[in-house]
This record gives structure tokens, sequence and C-alpha cells, in this order.
């Protein structure tokens, strides 16, 4: 079941593929951040920033893309995650929008590395209107190898231009842990709130958009503190 519903995803995604303009474009990312917050988790436990590239390839109109993501730590000084991310996009009118992929997540650099260990696989499937005023998104995560388990994220928008190549953005979001990576015998339940503000700049293809985040932790096996976490992303997109 588990194997024919990735196969699904990943034909959904080559046939939206066969049947437009493949003219590429790629999406580089930059972030620099103080701490790497996942979902509720501290998953930097040494409170040390974190430098978090990726690199997006568009097929062009398809609605197919595919994402290289690294996160790496300034506590060991290492590369300590990379994820890859296969998605298909499909915007059914100009308000409403829908999204599916695989991401698959592999921490390679761990002692003792095993394939079957040391990563996991998740589908995600998302509806959003981000054309309207709050920017309303429902996204399910449901990861089927080491996470075993499903999680909810509902999200809410507001950007303004107060001056011209400049955007400002606040957001909000609240999460819904449904047993993913959580011990055995863990109830489900809220896991996270997060509250953010950020400030683009839009300079030629270069966006530049310091940004800061706060996250109440709302589950007790994900951890007993909040979080404030700030940063600045670089974004660059090239037309090929």
């Amino acid at each position: 079941m588990r194997k024919k519903l990735v196969f699904s995803i990943v034909f959904l995604c080559l046939l939206g593929i066969s049947h437009s303009n493949l003219l590429a474009e790629f999406h580089f990312q930059a972030d620099f951040i103080s701490r790497y917050i996942w979902r509720g988790f501290d998953l930097n436990p040494y409170k040390k920033p974190v430098f978090q590239p990726s690199m997006e390839y568009e097929f062009g109109n398809s609605g197919l893309s595919l994402n290289l993501w690294m996160s790496f730590s300034f506590a060991n000084k290492e590369l300590n995650e990379t994820n890859f991310i296969l998605a298909y996009t499909r915007k059914l009118s100009e308000q409403f929008s829908l999204k599916a992929g695989l991401i698959h997540y592999g921490w390679y650099f761990v002692p003792n590395f095993r394939f079957e260990d040391n990563t996991s696989h998740e589908v995600f499937a998302s509806a959003g209107m981000p054309e309207i005023v709050l920017q309303p998104a429902i996204t399910i995560f449901y990861d089927f190898t080491n996470g075993d388990g499903f999680y909810v994220l509902l999200e809410t928008g507001y950007s303004f231009e107060p001056v011209k190549s400049f955007k400002t953005s606040f957001s909000a979001s609240l999460g819904y842990n449904g047993g993913q990576w959580l011990a055995e015998g863990t109830d489900p339940g809220f896991s996270d709130l997060n509250i953010g503000i950020s400030l683009a700049y839009a300079w030629n293809e270069l966006r530049i958009i310091p940004f800061a985040n706060y996250t109440f932790v709302l589950l007790d096996a994900i951890g007993k503190e909040n979080h404030f976490w700030f940063g600045i992303s670089l974004i660059y997109e090239l037309e090929k």
C-alpha cells in the first residue's frame, strides 16, 4: 500500500510534465538561522545557528519541481541533514491551488550510517488559497518509514507592500502531531503554534528576507520550552 502511494505520486508528476512547456527555472536559496526549529522540535539542541542552503529545479509550466535541501550545524560544524523533495503543484483557479509530493530525509553523516535506520520518507498533500487576504492553507504529511505518523499544518498570513520593492509579511501556523517522531504510547495532539514576521526586499532576481519567529510548544513529548528564532534568507531565481 505504501509503495503504491509513492508510485502514484511519481506517476502524477510525470503525467503533468508530459503536457507542458519544459522551460526550466532554478531557485537558489541560502538561509542563515539562529536555531533549527522543526514542527516544534529543537533539532539543534546546543542552540547554535545553522546554515541551510537549497536548490529547486522547476520544469517550466508542468508544475513539477525537484528540491535539494541541506542543513549545516555550527554546533558540530557538520552537514547533518540532506533532503530531496519531489513535488507537483496544480493551480485549479486564480485563487485555489493544490500540491502533493514525496520527501526523502537523510542523515548521511551520522556514525555507522545505515540507510534503513538513518533515512525516512514522507508523502504530503496541500491545499491553499495564496491570493486571498489571509492566505489560508492546510498540509497533511505522512511519514511511512522511521517517523511513522502524520502531521497536519494549518497556516495563514497577510502581506502588504508599504513602499516599492519592500514587502512585509505576517504569518501564523498551528501544527497537530498524530504520532510522528513521538515515543510509543504518547498521545497525539496540537504540537506547535508559530507566529512570524518578515521583510522582503527585491533587487532584480535577488530577494533578501530577514525574518523572526516565535514557536509555542504545546505538547510535552516534543519539548518543555518555547523558542524564539530569527534569520535571513537570500533567494535567487534563474530562468533558463
